[in-house]
């Protein structure tokens, strides 16, 4: 079996390949289809020594207004501890949307910059309306409990979350793509195994090539009706 052997089986058999390419991509699209789009809503706060910055007799520099990485990190378990997920779930219950705490955890997740005094706080849906609800409910306890276990004012909404118009994790054109590309290649692995198995001689090269002997005449076909 020879190069020109598997092109020649392909050309015979394109349709085959097309088929299965096709077949692929619909399969692809179904499984897609199957899936509920993910939304993301975000929202963003601002954490920044308040006192000193309203006061007009401080000279400010930069610490002043911006706080430590390690501050940032230490916020960031609070926001999903226990304490504040409650709140939320109550808050939320409150509006008809009744969530387990451990649903909004595996929903939440906190982003900061190195350097920054800016903490993103990210919820994630099949529902766009829900991703937003979850986002900024838990932007508004963490706020209510920082004051509380601190008494400082130095935790603010800098953007509410909106609700999200498009789904950010939609996947139906990689995996109609796949699919696609999965039945290409299955159309030519069932064209190399059928020529594979294939003991049909074709033609006098092919006698020569696989026997190892020369012909020395060939029969024309000829219609004896």
């Amino acid at each position: 079996m020879d190069i020109k052997s598997i092109l020649f089986a392909v050309l015979r058999k394109w349709w085959l390949i097309v088929l299965l390419a096709f077949i692929g991509a619909g399969a692809g699209y179904l499984s897609a289809s199957a899936e509920k789009p993910i939304y993301q809503a975000d929202t963003t706060l601002y954490i920044m020594n308040r006192s000193k910055v309203l006061d007009p007799n401080v000279q400010l520099n930069i610490q002043d207004i911006t706080v430590p990485q390690q501050v940032v990190q230490v916020y960031s378990g609070i926001i999903t501890s226990r304490l504040v997920t409650s709140s939320v779930a109550e808050d939320l219950a409150k509006k008809g949307l009744y969530l387990h705490e451990n649903q909004i955890l595996s929903m939440v997740s906190i982003y900061s910059q190195k350097d920054s005094n800016i903490l993103t706080i990210t919820a994630k849906s099949s529902s766009p309306t829900i991703s937003a609800d979850v986002a900024n409910a838990t932007a508004d306890a963490f706020i209510q409990k920082m004051r509380q276990l601190t008494n400082t004012d130095n935790i603010g909404v800098l953007d509410r979350a909106l609700v999200p118009d498009y789904p950010t994790e939609d996947y139906k054109i990689i995996k109609i793509s796949l699919g696609f590309l999965i039945g290409i290649v299955f159309g030519f692995g069932i064209i190399y195994l059928i020529l594979y198995f294939d003991n049909k001689v074709r033609s006098a090269e092919e006698i020569e090539r696989e026997l190892n002997i020369r012909v020395i005449g060939l029969i024309p076909e000829h219609d004896i009706r």
